[in-house]
C-alpha cells in the first residue's frame, strides 16, 4: 500500500521507538541485577505492581489528546518514556527503580491509544487508517526484534558503561520518534460555528465513561486479546510441563508467530471493509482462538512429533487470530467513538488489552493450566461466546451510531 507523507512517518516513528523498546526488553534485566543489584523478584514485582497503578494514570492519555490534540501527546509520551529510559542510569534502589518504572510504564500504556487518535485524525479514511495501523505493527514487531538482537552487543560486554550506553542510545530512539510525530499533520479540531449542530454540547454533558455497548465491548475485547496470554504466557508453560515436546519448541514457535504477524497483518486488515464484514471478524476471532486451544489440549494426550505438529497448529491458528482481532478492533474501536471524545474512549478501550496483560496470566496459571486439557476446552467455549457477543454489541452500536449521525450511513 502507499502511504501518505503523515503515514511514512508514523510507521517511521513506530520503527525508531520499538527498536529501543527491543533493546530494552533484551538487556533490561540484566542491567537491573547485575549492575543495579536488585533481585530477580524485585524487578518483576516492580514491574507487575506499576503495571496495575498505571491502568489508571493511562486514561489521562485520551484526555489530554481529545484537549490538547493527539500529536502533541503522543510527542509528549515518546519523550517521557525515553527520558525515564535515560533515568534508569542513575537509578541505584529498588524505590528509584520504582519511580522511574512507575512513569515509564504510564507511558507505555497511555501510548496505544493515543497514536490510534492521531491516526484517525490524520488519516480520514476508515479503511486507509486501519492499513496504516497494520503497517505500524509490522514495523514494530521487525523494530523489536532488531533491537533485541542489537541489545546482544551490551549482554556479551556485561559491563556497566555497555549498558548505560545502551539505555542513552534507547532514550535517543523515543526522542527520535516524538519528532517523527511532530512532524505529522493534524487537522485542526472544528470550531463551534464549523461543528454539526449538537455536537458541541456533547462533550459538555461531562460523560465520564463511553457508553453502554462501547464498555460492554471493551469487556469482550479483554476476552479475544487472550491471544497475547495464550502466546508469552500459557505456551512456553503448556510446552514444558505438559508436553513431551523439546524444549527448544518454545523459542521455535515465538519465532513462527512473529513471521506470521509480519506476513498476514497488512493482507488481513484490508478484509476489514464496511461494518458488517468488520464486526464478523470478531466472530472469526473467538473461533480460531478456540481451535487454537483445542490444538493446546490435543498435543498433551501424544509425544514426540505429534505433539510438535499439534503445537505448531495451536500457534498458526492463534498467530491468524491475532491479526484477525488486531484488524478488527483498531477499525471498530475508531468508528464506533464519538470524534469529540475519541480519546478518551480509545483510552477506556486500551484497558481491555492492558487489562489482559495484568489479569491474563493470573488467569492461566490460577485456573487455565490447572485443568489441563480440560481447560483448553473451557477457554475454546468462551472464546467462541466471547465472539459471537462481541459481533452482535459492535454492530448494534455502529446501527446506534447510524441512526444519531445519518451523514455516516
Amino acid at each position: 500500500m502507499t502511504l501518505t507523507a503523515g503515514g511514512r512517518r508514523l510507521a517511521a516513528a513506530a520503527l525508531v521507538q520499538s527498536l529501543g523498546i527491543g533493546l530494552f526488553m533484551a538487556s533490561s534485566m540484566a542491567y537491573f541485577t547485575r549492575q543495579v543489584d536488585l533481585s530477580a523478584n524485585q524487578v518483576a514485582s516492580g514491574l507487575a505492581l506499576a503495571g496495575v497503578v498505571a491502568l489508571g494514570i493511562s486514561l489521562l492519555g485520551g484526555v489530554l489528546a481529545d484537549r490538547y490534540g493527539a500529536r502533541r501527546v503522543l510527542a509528549a509520551v515518546y519523550l517521557g518514556r525515553g527520558v525515564c529510559c535515560a533515568a534508569y542510569v542513575f537509578v541505584t534502589d529498588f524505590w528509584q527503580f520504582m519511580v522511574v518504572t512507575l512513569c515509564a510504564v504510564a507511558c507505555d500504556r497511555a501510548g496505544p491509544p493515543v497514536l490510534q487518535a492521531l491516526v484517525a485524525v490524520a488519516v480520514p479514511e476508515r479503511q486507509e487508517r486501519t492499513r496504516l495501523l497494520a503497517v505500524v505493527n509490522v514495523v514494530r514487531n521487525c523494530g523489536l526484534g532488531v533491537g533485541a538482537m542489537a541489545a546482544g552487543v551490551a549482554l556479551a560486554s556485561d559491563t556497566q558503561a555497555a549498558y548505560r550506553v545502551t539505555l542513552i542510545a534507547i532514550g535517543l530512539a523515543f526522542l527520535g520518534g516524538a519528532v517523527l510525530v511532530l512532524r505529522v499533520s493534524e487537522p485542526a479540531a472544528p470550531t463551534a460555528e464549523a461543528a454539526p449542530r449538537g455536537a458541541a454540547e456533547r462533550p459538555a454533558k461531562g460523560r465520564v465513561l463511553p457508553d453502554a455497548r462501547y464498555l460492554t465491548l471493551t469487556g469482550l475485547n479483554f476476552l479475544l486479546f487472550f491471544f497475547d496470554t495464550m502466546l508469552l504466557v500459557a505456551m512456553p508453560v503448556w510446552i514444558l510441563e505438559h508436553t513431551d515436546a523439546p524444549r527448544a519448541t518454545v523459542s521455535v514457535l515465538f519465532a513462527l508467530n512473529t513471521a506470521l504477524v509480519v506476513v498476514l497483518q497488512i493482507p488481513v486488515s484490508k478484509l476489514a471493509t464496511g461494518q458488517r464484514r468488520t464486526t464478523r471478524m470478531l466472530t472469526w476471532t473467538g473461533a480460531v482462538l478456540a481451535v487454537s486451544s483445542l490444538c493446546f489440549a490435543a498435543s498433551g494426550s501424544v509425544g514426540g512429533g505429534p505433539a510438535v505438529a499439534w503445537l505448531a497448529a495451536a500457534v498458526v491458528t492463534l498467530s491468524l487470530a491475532e491479526v484477525i482481532a488486531n484488524s478488527a478492533v483498531w477499525d471498530l474501536s475508531i468508528a464506533l467513538a464519538p470524534e469529540e471524545q475519541r480519546g478518551r474512549y480509545l483510552s477506556v478501550f486500551n484497558l481491555s488489552v492492558a487489562g489482559q496483560r495484568v489479569l491474563g496470566p493470573v488467569m492461566v496459571t490460577g485456573l487455565l493450566l490447572g485443568s489441563g486439557s480440560l481447560g483448553w476446552v473451557v477457554a475454546a467455549a468462551v472464546l467462541v461466546v466471547a465472539g459471537v457477543a462481541a459481533e452482535r454489541v459492535a454492530r448494534a452500536a455502529g446501527e446506534r451510531m447510524r441512526a444519531g449521525n445519518p451523514a455516516h450511513a
